[in-house]
This record gives structure tokens, C-alpha cells and sequence, in this order.
């Protein structure tokens, strides 16, 4: 039953390390809180933390749990520099080259961005030009990229039935 406790606790730990920056160090320290609380829930013996008890201190305990002093720092960092703009990777009139376009969040060279800030940053490509107060028509893909698309899809023939149409319109 404890090994149970012991794989949930290291899964929790390492969903946590992937998304905040932990020094290696505290990463143990970590897992033996998570583990504790784990199978303080489990036992249903919480100490109470804010004066409730029961349930309602069981959330309150786990998530007392993760947060270190470390990481409560970190935390709190990240929530009070959301609120500022971030400085870009690179300058953003150098972001876009002829077959490439660099993320201005990390710095990485892609072809296109769009699933490189979904999969990387968990953001679409509306909050990124809020992000950097980039204009609607700033490009997210490479220009060489995109004019290889668009002669792929001008030789199958795409948009060639519309074009009929609307000539049959007018």
C-alpha cells in the first residue's frame, strides 16, 4: 500500500518539477512532504492548518505540502511579474527571417509557432502578441515556409472549384 503512496507522490513531485523551477536539492525534501500528506490523507489525520478541520483542511495541508519557502518565492514571483511585460528572446525586428521565425518567450527557431507555443508555453497566438504588443499581421511563420505551402497547394489545385464558382456568379 505504501509503494502505491510512494508512485503517486513521485508522480505529483515530478508534475510539479516540470512546471516550476525547484533547485535540485529540495526535490527529496519535496517528495517526503508530498508522501506524508499523501498518506496523511489517506489516514484522514490532518493537523489543522488555518483553524478548520476535516475536508476542508485536507486541501489546505497538501498544498501547504508543495509549497516550500523556495517555491512559495518562486510562486509568488511568477504571479507578481505576470503582470509585467515580459523583455523578448531577441529583438522582435529580428524575430523573423527568411526561413525562420524565433519565439520570442524562449528564443527558439521554428518554421511556424503556433504549435510551438501550445506545446513549450501553453499559450495560443492571440495571448502571445498581447504578450509582446505585436501587431495582428506580425508573422508567426517563416516566409520561406509559407510560400513552399502555398505552391504545394496551388499545384494540387486547391481553391480551383471556388475560383469556378464565383466566375459563375458573376
Amino acid at each position: 500500500m505504501s509503494s502505491d503512496f510512494v508512485q503517486k507522490a513521485a508522480e505529483i513531485v515530478e508534475a510539479y518539477v516540470r512546471n516550476n523551477t525547484i533547485p535540485a536539492r529540495e526535490i527529496p525534501n519535496l517528495l517526503k512532504e508530498v508522501h506524508s500528506s499523501l498518506m496523511q490523507l489517506n489516514s484522514h489525520q490532518l493537523p489543522p492548518t488555518d483553524g478548520r478541520e476535516g475536508a476542508e483542511s485536507a486541501g489546505t495541508a497538501a498544498t501547504a505540502a508543495l509549497e516550500s519557502p523556495a517555491v512559495s518565492e518562486k510562486s509568488e514571483k511568477k504571479r507578481n511579474t505576470t503582470a509585467a511585460k515580459p523583455t523578448p528572446a531577441v529583438a522582435v525586428a529580428e524575430s523573423v527571417g527568411d526561413d525562420f521565425v524565433i519565439c520570442l518567450v524562449c528564443g527558439k527557431h521554428c518554421k511556424t509557432l503556433k504549435g510551438h507555443l501550445t506545446r513549450s508555453h501553453n499559450m495560443d497566438l492571440d495571448s502571445y502578441r498581447k504578450m509582446f504588443d505585436l501587431a495582428s499581421d506580425h508573422p508567426v511563420v517563416s516566409p520561406d515556409y509559407s510560400q513552399k505551402r502555398r505552391q504545394l497547394a496551388i499545384n494540387a489545385g486547391l481553391g480551383e472549384k471556388l475560383r469556378k464558382a464565383r466566375k459563375k456568379k458573376v
